[in-house]
């Protein structure tokens, strides 16, 4: 994408993230601290409502990643190897970045790293059964024993992984911030970012480009959420 496509003058907002991908990112993070909470203080009741939510959110991130505006779209920020290296060489250049909007390079394949460990989480708990064999996941029944045991050492451990995953990602936060003068943590909250700067930008020409946003309309995201949370309750039921 070239400069001129990205949209915005220096200093001027631009739109990043719509209301749907800001609700799923934040409920994401305290359905995750949820459960943790849960998980060190034996709450396994509401541990596995808990999981159940954030299936729920997992699934509607892929149908919004399909369907949803073309700053969460997959196939917009998934980029091959060599847009990856040029951004990490960019990032070891004094100075600001290149303007983006949305994901880089890099921050997008992070995205598909954080989705995948949470997804693993999340299926190994539905096989999973406890210590004592009387709380177990909505799907244990349907396998062995052995393999519902299997299911939570493997849900156990990849829960380190998760730990792991976060912190890199807090600290590449703030290294953007810090480094590179660019709060990423703002436009997740309000949306809209402003342009450091523009290079060889048409002012006008990125003032109007500002204003294709590329955010669809909100009943998309209701129906999408619904169908993921119907996915959901159909399988606890019918489990």
């Amino acid at each position: 994408m070239t400069p001129k496509s990205q949209g915005g003058a220096p200093g001027e907002r631009v739109p990043i993230w719509d209301l749907p991908i800001r609700l799923f990112h934040w409920l994401l993070v305290a359905d995750l601290a949820g459960l943790w909470w849960t998980a060190t203080h034996d709450n396994l009741a509401l541990h596995f409502k808990l999981g159940y939510a954030a299936l729920a959110l997992l699934l509607f991130r892929l149908f919004w990643g399909v369907m949803g505006s073309d700053q969460a779209r997959f196939a917009r920020f998934l980029k091959g190897p060599a847009a990856v290296l040029r951004h990490v060489r960019h990032l070891a250049t004094p100075g600001p970045l290149p303007p983006q909007r949305g994901h880089n390079a890099l921050g997008g394949w992070a995205v598909v790293m954080l989705l995948l460990v949470l997804l693993a989480q999340v299926g190994t708990g539905l096989f999973a059964v406890d210590d004592d064999g009387m709380e177990e996941g909505p799907l244990a029944h349907r396998v062995s024993a052995s393999v519902a045991k299997l299911a939570r050492r493997l849900h156990h451990a990849n829960f380190s992984l998760i730990q792991v995953v976060v912190a890199v990602h807090v600290m590449a936060v703030l290294f953007y911030l810090v480094v590179k003068r660019e709060n990423l943590v703002r436009p997740m909250v309000t949306g809209w970012k402003r342009l450091t700067f523009l290079p060889g930008a048409d002012v006008r020409e990125g003032a109007r480009n500002a204003d294709r946003h590329g955010w669809v309309p909100l009943w998309r995201a209701g129906l999408l959420a619904a169908i993921a949370a119907g996915l959901v309750a159909g399988l606890v039921v019918f489990a």
